[in-house]
């Protein structure tokens, strides 16, 4: 592997800046991190994108939390685990759980706009895994649009924190006492730029689209966890890819799929062939709201026997006035399609969706690399072994963004003066024998991309995937030794290194266990 994508090292000509702490990633994690780091500390939030073009802000479902009298701890963490497939970190499960309330009251304090009733009290529903409702929510269904929103809000008001857009990260650059700062690329005046930090946390999102069909914004390629792994840092449970059951069909293409909250199954809306059979019942004890791996297995198990497409949702328990004022989002989407809620069924397929996989982390998301902190969904943290329950990600992402930012707060990694000059300088640079062109590098990622849709989706087969490996290891090797020189060029190598990854745990791991399922 490679240890630098920057191929301009000696460059003296850089500009330079000085932050206590740089937060990759504009979700919820690192905006939740970057507003708990004490405001005393010069803060860096860089994000390639815009606020609205994270995985956080287009979360619908919710946030899951113990928040009612008939709810307690022990039943989330049961549930948390029981849909981990034996795979969870079950003291990670622990504290996520049991810190999960109190941040939800921070986030009203905040004055993040949950849904209350009439009384004034949380509304709460239920999704899938849960045996009870305990998922809060905003907006209907737009939790993540609306808890991003607000705590964009908030950090724009911060006068500590710099928010840098359109600003792509490179590299992470370290010394023999970890992190010493970050490479970036600066997209709108076309130059890098090097961040100097001993603090370095990385909420750069997931991997969807390393997958032909996801649920995850254009953006989503799993660069971060590129970057950590280039410095260093351990990465573990790459091969487990989270396929959302309910993807909204239109038959348009489209680089991003519409997705249709699990909360409209735990509002009773039922799946159904064309035949309109209720083919969950009777397959698992929770029916349509059984853990997203066995429903997405039964779909697709469903659509070989019938040779459907696609399967149906039946919202017609729910009445349209009902269903618009609960998930305005959806509804708004279905309504653009011609389905005519709730009289028509609404027509579903799985694809892409998380990434329980991901840069190893601690209680305090600490890497193995002095002075790297991951969280969200870059991070693995044991939390979501094999399968990740409903809304246990947004409530992943406040609790150890938190905590990093705490940990870092009460962490002194000051040691010396860094010097970018002689740091390049120190830096051996070999050029590679040839170059790829942008058009070249597209064609390299839509090989890519649909490689890991055929052999590295919901149900694989050993066969398969061997094969698979030996394309994905021959573009690692060719992006491995080439000069790139542009930063789409960079991502598609970065996509290489995290799509290798999650080939090689997928073929090393022989059993089949919640999504990695083997035929």
């Amino acid at each position: 592997m490679r240890r630098y994508l920057f191929g301009m090292l000696s460059d003296s000509n850089i500009k330079s800046e000085k932050y206590d702490t740089v937060v990759i990633g504009s979700g919820i994690a690192g905006l939740y991190a970057a507003l708990h780091i004490d405001d005393k500390s010069r803060v860096a939030v860089v994000t390639k994108a815009k606020i609205d073009e994270s995985n956080s802000w287009l979360a619908q479902g919710g946030i899951a939390a113990v928040m009612t009298k008939e709810d307690n701890s022990r039943m989330h963490i049961e549930d948390t685990l029981k849909a981990g497939a034996g795979l969870c970190d079950q003291r990670a499960v622990e504290v996520l759980v049991e810190e999960g309330p109190e941040n939800i009251r921070e986030l009203i304090s905040m004055n993040v706009p949950f849904d209350v009733d009439s009384e004034g009290e949380l509304q709460i529903t239920r999704e899938g895994g849960h045996r009870l409702r305990r998922i809060v929510h905003c907006g209907g269904d737009a939790t993540g649009r609306e808890t991003t929103k607000r705590l964009s809000e908030i950090v724009m008001e911060r006068s500590n924190i710099d928010v840098m857009f359109d600003t792509f990260l490179v590299d992470v650059l370290t010394d023999e006492k970890g992190v010493v700062g970050c490479i970036l690329y600066d997209g709108e005046t076309g130059k890098y730029r090097v961040c100097e930090t001993y603090n370095l946390i990385i909420a750069a999102g997931g991997i969807g689209q390393l997958y032909s069909y996801t649920s995850n914004p254009v953006g989503a390629v799993g660069d971060g966890i590129a970057c950590a792994a280039r410095a260093g840092a351990r990465c573990i449970n790459m091969e487990m890819v989270q396929f959302h059951p309910t993807m909204l069909i239109t038959g348009e293409e489209s680089d991003r799929l519409f997705l249709i909250s699990e909360a409209v199954r735990g509002e009773g809306a039922i799946l159904r062939n064309k035949n309109g059979e209720a083919f969950m019942q009777g397959k698992h004890e929770m029916a349509d709201l059984a853990p997203r791996d066995i429903v997405t297995r039964f779909i697709l198990k469903e659509l070989e026997k019938t040779g459907d497409e696609h399967a149906f949702l039946d919202c017609s328990s729910m009445t349209e006035e009902f269903f618009s004022k609960r998930f305005p989002t959806i509804y708004g989407e279905c309504k653009k399609h011609g389905i005519n809620l709730t009289k028509d069924m609404i027509p579903v397929h799985p694809a892409q969706h998380y990434f329980m996989g991901g840069v190893e982390a601690d209680l305090n998301g600490e890497t193995n690399v002095p002075g790297l902190y991951v969280c969200g969904e870059s991070a693995c943290t044991g939390i979501h072994g094999a399968n990740r329950l409903a809304s246990n990600s947004v409530l992943e992402c406040l609790v150890f963004g938190r905590r990093a930012a705490r940990h870092i707060n009460q962490t002194s990694r000051r040691h010396g003066t860094f010097d970018a000059v002689s740091f390049f300088g120190a830096i051996p640079v070999t050029l590679a024998d040839f170059t790829v062109t942008d058009e070249e590098a597209a064609k390299d990622k839509k090989l890519l991309r649909k490689t890991l849709t055929e052999h590295f989706g919901a149900v694989r087969n050993a066969e398969g995937m061997n094969k698979a490996l030996e394309i994905l290891k021959a573009l690692y090797n060719k992006y491995d030794h080439v000069t790139l020189s542009t930063p789409f060029q960079m991502e598609v190598c970065n996509m290489t290194e995290t799509a290798l990854m999650i080939a090689r745990g997928a073929v090393n791991r022989k059993e089949s266990v919640g999504a990695h399922y083997l035929v």
